[in-house]
Order: structure tokens, then sequence, then C-alpha cells
């Protein structure tokens, strides 16, 4: 490996959801979402602990093909699974996203990761179905 490649870094890796309901009573249908294609990569960055309705995503946004750091609802999202992430700019961009907290980098680690999925039930609940 090249010394100037960045190391690797565990994510949370899912898939946006083919179908998504939405509007009142969640009775309509979109396939995909505004900014991501159905099926599209996403890495999950982060999410609001006790919440867990909404996380922190980087994945091509579905218009211009370009990597975008955006929140969306963690129900979007299905094919949960941890993995190494060897993309150096998925991976400058999780740096650039932790950068701006005063703990930064050294709170994203695999331990953060394994507690992102296994503390995340509605994940886990829409991964049985």
């Amino acid at each position: 490996m090249n010394h100037l490649e960045p190391a690797p870094l565990w994510t949370l890796v899912a898939n946006i959801k083919r179908e998504i309901s939405y509007g009142e009573g969640k009775r309509q249908t979109r396939i995909g979402t505004k900014q991501f294609s159905p099926g599209a990569k996403v890495y999950i960055i982060d999410w609001f602990a006790g919440m867990t309705k909404d996380i922190t995503v980087i994945g091509l946004a579905r218009d211009t093909k370009r990597l975008i750091t955006i929140v969306i609802r963690a129900e979007w999202v299905e094919h949960l699974r941890v993995k190494l992430c060897y993309n150096a700019k998925v991976c400058s961009k999780i740096k650039t996203y932790f950068d701006k907290e005063e703990a930064g980098m050294q709170r994203y680690t695999e331990q953060f990761i394994n507690e992102m999925f296994i503390g995340s039930p509605q994940w886990n609940e829409s991964e049985s179905k």
C-alpha cells in the first residue's frame, strides 16, 4: 500500500431501500429517495443515539453522482453490515465530518461503529422483515 493512501476506516454500510413510504399515513411510495437511487450504497457515519430515527450518511448523489454527506431517515436503509472502507474520498469525507467536533476522529472507532450497529434496534428490526 502506498504510504500516501489513507488508512481504511471501519464503517457501517447499508443500501437505500427500493420503495420508501412517505406522506401522511405513509400512503405514498417513492423509488429511492430524493438524494439517492434505490440500492445505492451509503456509509452510515453517525446517528442520534437513543432516537435512531435519523442517521448521517455519505453516498453518491442521485443527480450529480458526487459524494454527499446528508441526514436521512434510518428506516430508508436496509442490508446493514460493518465493513472496512478503502475508498479514499469517502474516508476523507468522514474525517472532514468528524474534524468539526471537539472529540474529532478519536470518537470514530471500530467500537463506535459496532455500537451503532448493535445499538440500533430500529435498523435490526427492519433487517428481520
